[in-house]
Formats: structure tokens, C-alpha cells, sequence
């Protein structure tokens, strides 16, 4: 029986310390055989051990990592990177708790928000400089925003060129903070080689005399951002007026856009309408009796709203030029214009010419040409009788493309003019390369034509030039006897202005023109 037990050395730590029983002859072969499976059992649980507790150790270091990736995550998704300051998701929550506590303290509280916004400046720094200058300014900038905030301020960095600022129970008035502000952000940052310098636009509203929800709230200090921009201002408070013309202007957006959304461009004329104002040829002035006739009109555009009545052109254009809906509306003045054009070339008014005016924005559209060029080949019109109207301003902000434009429009027989010329800064070394024909005085030069010398010395100085390079000179917005004189005795004879004619419907032109070509008024 002894013969026939394993009598190979032991292995495994249990198996080693039970060594001597696998010697002795009073044990008998199935006990040492017995230990021994018992042994080895307990060696392998050993090791199992040993094996789980490493795996626990790998997952407390894995597990340990991932809370230090999450929290690293945390502080991304809440604090700004190149600046450390709460971002968006801290402000939103801290504005709405601060005005719960407000709305709930027997004490009047005050909230006041200021969203400050780095202009134009900073986005060229970031991008012709290296990005550590940019980001540099960037944090400079915030330090020099914090370093002027009371200790009830809180300071957050929400977008890239954007920091809110709120402050509780504000001592004085926010302006003289926010005045602070400004002239600390505009200060010039000195860098051995150069000097850079940031501005800023800062849009204000106050809880709870603008608002009582954060909503609200932040959206009243955008609308007084958006003001201040848009008036060049370096800050603006929030007034019921701001949030009403805001809501007015959004209607108005939308009902451009729900006008124009038609199936074909042609069917827009259900609320769009052009009328037109007669331009006029100064034959004489006699005895105060003024000789003129007709030779053309200006088409302008009209808007009759389905509920609102007539909206002011000086209300939508201007809304429809921020949004670039003005192109299509543009696009549809041109082919209405055209279209009238047409039904003139049939008639006693074959001689007069149409001028419509082109937007900044319709001017700068890459598809103008081919767009003039298709509305000429649907209404078969004589492009001599067209005149289209470009504003100084529009021209100068890329003269090189603008020379190639007005040219091609040139070539196809379109006769160009500039509009409100006067008011811009056109370099002559430009004006003498525009292939235009017609420069229209600007109404502003009228108003005070009579008693400003300076004034009547610029419009004296214009119509020298304008005869110097042979271009013709329309004088608009006349609307007395004694300024038509004025500007007939001193050479300019072609005349826009209420004086003659209100803007009227196209039936109406074609009456009142047809009934009397040559009219003499006193």
C-alpha cells in the first residue's frame, strides 16, 4: 500500500509546512493522500486570493483615475481654459439662485447684469497674431475686469469675446462701474515690438426693474448689447422702449420673410408694391415760374402690410438690409421695375428712363450680374432706359470689385449712378474709374442749402467736379421753390423732390405724366 503513494517532493506553501507527514510510516497512504489534495486545495485558494486582491488594487488606481479625468471634465465644462472663469453653465445656475433668494427676501434686493463684449479688435488680434498673444489678452483682459469688481460681483467668461458680470446690491449707479470698465478694457496692452489695444460694448439691465426671472433678465441686457452696437455706443441700460422695437423688428422679420415666401418671385407684389417719383428737367425759371418736364422716375419700394397698413420704408428697409432678405426684395424690384419699363416702351413714355435702386447688400451679392442679366432677357427691355443706383458708401468698401462690377453692368448698357453722393469718403483716384454717368446730390446738402455757406460751397464744389469729369447731377429731396432756383442758377437742372411730385402709384405716374409732359408750375 506504502509502495503505491505519490512519494514526489511537495509542492505549494501549505504542502512544505506539512512535509513531515509524507515521511512518517505511522500515517497511513490515504491520509497523506488526503493532505495532500486538502494542501493543494488551500494553496490554490491562496493564490486566487492573491490574484483577486492585485485586480482590486488595478481597479481602486482605474477607478481612481477616472474620477480625476471626471472632475478634470467638471471643471472644463464649467470654467473658461485660457481665463479660469466660471463659464455659462455657472452663470446660469448662479442667476437663477440669487434671484429666488431675491424674490423670496423680505428686503428689496438688486441685480445687476452687464454682458461686456470685445469688438472687432480682438477677433483680428486673434487672427493675424500668434495664438499666446491672443490668449494672453484674453486673460489680461479678464484680470483687468476683476481687479474693478466690488466683492458682491461675480465675474463669468461665457463665450469667446463675451464676459457677464453680476453684482448684488450694487453701492451707485452701474453706469459709473461699467464707465470704469470700458476705459480699463480699452486700455493699450505694451508688448516689446508693438502695441495692440481692445475695445468693448457693454449691454446693462437690472433686476427687478427690467426683470424678475433670469430669462428675462439676460435677454433685456442682450437687447441693450445689441442697441449699443448698433447705435456705435459704448454702453447701453436696458428701457421698455429697446425690448418693444425689438419685438416690433422680429414681427417685422417675419413678415418679410412669410411675404417673400411665395412660389414665384413675381407673386410677392401681394404686399410689396413700386412707386415711382418723377425726375425732372429744368427747362426755365421766369418770373418765379418754373418750366420743367419729365425724364424719368425713381422706383421705390412699398410696403403695405396685410395688418399693420403702410410700414415706413425707413422701418423695413433697414431691418430687411441687417437681415439680407433685402435680396430678394431687391431682386424683385429690379424684375417689377423692368417689367414697367416694358409697358412704358409701348406707350407716349418710350423716352424716360426707370432708375431702382441696388442695397449694399444686393450690390456686394455675387449673382448680380447674371441676375441683371436674366431679368433683362425675360422683360426684352431697351437697357439704355435702365438706370441702376449704387450708394457711395457701398462702392467704396471694395472699389476693385466694385470697378469690375459697375463695368460689366457698364458693357451690357446699364447706366450706373451713385447715390447719397456726398455723404461718404470716395477717393477721386477711385470716382474717375468708375465707368458711371450720374451722381445724385444728396438730400442732406438741401435741407440748409439756403443759409449754410459751407454747404452751398460743397454743392458749388460737387457740380464743378461733376462737370469737370461729364457727369450729370440729380439733386433729390427739393421740396421748395426757392431750393430748385438756388440749384438751377448754379447748373444743376435735373431735380428730384417733393416740390414736384410725391412717390405715386405706377397708374398714377402714367396718368399724371401722360396727361402732361411739359408742365409749368409757379
Amino acid at each position: 500500500m506504502g509502495s503505491e503513494t505519490d512519494a514526489s517532493p511537495p509542492t505549494g506553501a501549505i504542502l512544505r509546512e506539512v512535509s513531515d507527514i509524507f515521511t512518517r510510516s505511522d500515517v497511513p497512504d490515504d491520509v497523506k493522500a488526503r493532505v495532500r489534495v486538502l494542501a493543494e486545495s488551500v494553496d490554490r485558494l491562496e493564490n486566487n486570493l492573491e490574484s483577486t486582491l492585485r485586480d482590486l488594487q488595478q481597479l481602486g488606481k482605474t477607478v481612481q483615475e477616472q474620477e480625476r479625468r471626471k472632475q478634470k471634465l467638471e471643471q472644463q465644462l464649467i470654467y473658461n481654459r485660457k481665463t479660469g472663469l466660471p463659464n455659462h453653465v455657472v452663470m446660469d445656475r448662479d442667476i437663477h439662485a440669487v434671484i429666488n433668494e431675491a424674490e423670496q427676501s423680505p428686503t428689496t434686493k438688486t441685480v445687476s447684469l452687464v454682458i461686456l463684449d470685445l469688438d472687432d479688435q480682438y477677433a483680428q488680434i486673434k487672427q493675424t497674431m500668434e495664438a499666446g498673444i491672443s490668449e494672453w489678452i484674453m486673460y489680461r483682459t479678464a484680470e483687468r475686469i476683476r481687479s474693478l469688481l466690488p466683492t458682491n460681483a461675480r465675474l463669468y467668461h461665457t463665450r469667446e469675446n463675451e464676459f457677464v458680470i453680476m453684482a448684488i446690491n450694487l453701492e451707485g449707479e452701474v453706469s459709473e462701474l461699467v464707465d470704469q470698465l470700458i476705459d480699463e478694457v480699452n486700455r493699450p496692452f505694451q508688448f516689446p515690438e508693438y502695441t495692440l489695444s481692445v475695445g468693448c460694448t457693454c449691454g446693462i439691465a437690472i433686476y427687478p426693474e427690467h426683470a424678475r426671472t433670469k430669462r428675462v433678465l439676460l435677454r433685456s441686457a442682450d437687447i441693450a448689447l445689441t442697441e449699443a452696437v448698433r447705435a456705435n455706443r459704448p454702453s447701453v441700460i436696458y428701457n421698455r422702449q429697446l425690448g418693444h422695437d425689438m419685438i416690433e423688428k422680429m414681427e417685422l422679420q417675419n413678415s418679410i420673410i412669410r411675404a417673400i415666401e411665395e412660389p414665384s418671385i413675381t407673386e410677392i407684389d401681394r404686399q410689396f408694391a413700386l412707386h415711382f417719383q418723377p425726375l425732372v428737367q429744368i427747362d426755365s425759371i421766369e418770373s418765379a415760374v418754373v418750366d420743367y418736364h419729365a425724364v424719368g422716375a425713381e422706383a421705390l419700394i412699398r410696403w403695405m402690410h396685410p395688418k399693420r397698413g403702410m410700414v415706413s420704408p425707413g422701418r423695413f428697409i433697414p431691418l430687411a438690409e441687417e437681415t439680407g432678405l433685402i435680396v430678394p426684395i431687391g431682386y424683385w424690384a429690379l424684375f417689377s421695375a423692368t417689367a414697367e419699363l416694358k409697358l412704358w416702351a409701348e406707350s407716349e413714355l418710350r423716352d424716360l428712363y426707370l432708375s431702382v435702386n441696388l442695397s449694399p447688400r444686393q450690390f456686394k451679392d455675387r449673382y448680380l450680374v447674371s441676375n441683371i442679366s436674366r431679368v433683362l432677357s425675360k422683360n426684352q427691355i431697351d437697357p439704355s432706359r435702365l438706370r441702376l443706383e449704387v450708394t457711395e458708401s457701398s462702392v467704396m468698401d471694395d472699389p476693385d470689385d466694385s470697378i469690375r462690377k459697375i463695368r460689366t453692368i457698364h458693357e451690357m448698357g446699364i447706366k450706373v449712378s451713385i447715390d447719397d453722393f456726398g455723404t461718404g469718403y470716395s477717393s477721386l483716384n477711385y470716382l474717375k474709374r468708375f465707368p458711371i454717368s450720374t451722381i445724385k446730390l444728396d438730400k442732406s446738402f438741401i435741407e440748409d442749402v439756403l443759409i449754410n455757406r459751407n454747404t452751398q460751397g460743397i454743392v458749388r464744389a460737387i457740380l464743378s467736379m461733376a462737370a469737370a469729369m461729364g457727369l450729370n447731377v440729380i439733386a433729390e429731396g427739393i421740396e421748395t421753390y426757392e431750393q430748385a432756383s438756388f440749384l438751377y442758377h448754379e447748373g444743376c437742372t435735373c431735380i428730384q423732390g417733393y416740390y414736384f411730385s410725391k412717390p405715386m402709384t405706377s397708374d398714377a405716374f402714367r396718368r399724371e405724366v401722360l396727361n402732361d409732359l411739359r408742365t409749368t408750375r409757379a
